[in-house]
């Protein structure tokens, strides 16, 4: 049962929708951080006390006042190192961020438990998503699922987001051989992963290894 939420968000405003629509429709105690690692310490701090929160409600991206190098980037981070520390904890993803890319990867390796687009009708679907997760179910909405669906990169496996990390770290297709050969990946040869570059290409619509990496960074493979 959901009692305690814990919304981590660095707009004040989008802070106060929540809290003011969750508070009008529920009794929930609310707790808010408007960093990734401020929301992990007071994660961590009821841990502790044996008054953890039940629910976590975190957008993706935050600034940084440009001075400190925060230990956690984004939401994604902050719900993973979240479970380690309390591995029941429900995680609700509100974003504007809506790359297929992306929103696979939070549901199927992150395994947030829902994901909501923030926009017109977004507090009312957040309110949904709740209620779906009081109940136990985990809740995607349509637009997400569907954005999911007709991902393109669904054929884009792990060998492929290995050997786009190696080309965007520079390394040239000699290098990348070497790489996969030492840690065993097969088909290792130079022709074949030559071959699986210019695939790519085609599948991601790159004109060349540059726009490859490029278009990989903006889908988040990478």
């Amino acid at each position: 049962m959901i009692r305690k939420i814990l919304i981590a968000e660095d707009i004040d405003s989008i802070n106060t929708g929540i809290i003011s629509i969750l508070k009008d429709k529920y009794d929930f105690e609310i707790e808010h951080a408007n960093s990734c690692d401020k929301a992990l310490l007071k994660i961590k701090k009821a841990t502790l006390e044996n008054t953890p929160f039940d629910l976590l409600i975190s957008d993706l991206s935050f600034k940084t006042d440009g001075l400190l190098d925060p230990e956690l980037k984004n939401g994604e981070e902050l719900v993973s190192a979240a479970k380690k520390i309390q591995s029941n904890l429900k995680t609700i993803i509100y974003t504007i961020e809506d790359k297929p890319a992306l929103l696979k990867r939070l549901k199927d390796e992150v395994e947030v438990n829902s994901i909501v687009l923030k926009g017109l009708n977004s507090l009312i679907e957040l309110c949904t998503s709740i209620e779906k997760l009081n109940t136990g179910e985990n809740y995607f909405t349509t637009e997400v699922l569907h954005k999911i669906k007709n991902n393109s990169t669904t054929t884009i496996e792990e060998y492929d987001i290995t050997i786009l990390d190696l080309l965007s770290q520079g390394f040239t297709q000699q290098d990348i051989s070497t790489t996969l050969k030492s840690k065993k990946i097969k088909p290792s040869s130079v022709s074949a992963i030559e071959k699986r570059i210019g695939e790519l290409k085609t599948t991601l619509k790159a004109n060349n290894s540059i726009h490859l990496v490029a278009i990989a960074k903006d889908m988040f493979l990478i």
